[in-house]
């Protein structure tokens, strides 16, 4: 259990402008929104490598999260199963492929029909449900499917904690998307992700 805390540091800050990706594998750059995002990713995402961290109990990830186009949240016309997910994972050991700890939601861009929603999971965790763009923080227009559409990628704010300790941490931020009709997956729906920060909390 974690105590009172005594420290947070600011251990990562990165809003990817300096273009600066040391620490990041599968790192791709882009402009949206008149800034420099991380993206765009679809079936894909990059690796945060953190080292030389330092005695903590607490690490806490805060980052804008940019959702583009088609995202069809919890449910799929064609198979129900097949969600459109995004997921944060922690790997302590680097030389491991064993998550230490996973945060999987889901994001929907749909429009409600008095008959029919797509519901995603955020603020959640999947499979919960919660209306499309719960919790998010601004509209913008979409990226290529949704390109000429005003409101075709929603913005979140995600600040999330996490236990941990050890002095290496690896932090993986990718998707699950399910598009069995998509022509340009891509292009059909995609994310990408600026501003990333991450907190070391020392606690007693």
């Amino acid at each position: 259990s974690v105590g009172e805390i005594q420290s947070i540091e600011l251990f990562y800050n990165n809003d990817f402008e300096s273009g600066n990706l040391n620490a990041i594998d599968g790192a791709q750059l882009m402009t949206y929104n008149n800034t420099t995002v991380l993206g765009n990713y679809n079936n894909d995402g990059f690796t945060l490598n953190l080292s030389d961290i330092g005695t903590h109990d607490l690490i806490y990830i805060s980052f804008d999260l940019y959702i583009h186009d088609s995202w069809d949240g919890n449910f799929n016309n064609l198979d129900p199963d097949q969600p459109d997910t995004w997921v944060i994972e922690l790997r302590t050991d680097i030389d491991t492929t064993i998550p230490s700890n996973i945060w999987e939601t889901s994001f929907s861009n749909s429009v409600c029909n008095p008959l029919f929603c797509l519901n995603q999971s955020y603020p959640n965790v999947y499979p919960l449900d919660n209306p499309p763009r719960q919790g998010s923080t601004q509209i913008f227009p979409g990226l290529c499917s949704l390109g000429s559409e005003f409101d075709g990628t929603t913005l979140y704010t995600i600040e999330k904690g996490f236990e941990h300790t050890g002095d290496a941490l690896q932090i993986l931020f990718y998707d699950r998307l399910y598009q069995p009709n998509a022509v340009d997956e891509k292009c059909d729906e995609s994310w990408s992700l600026d501003n990333l920060k991450i907190r070391i909390v020392e606690s007693e």
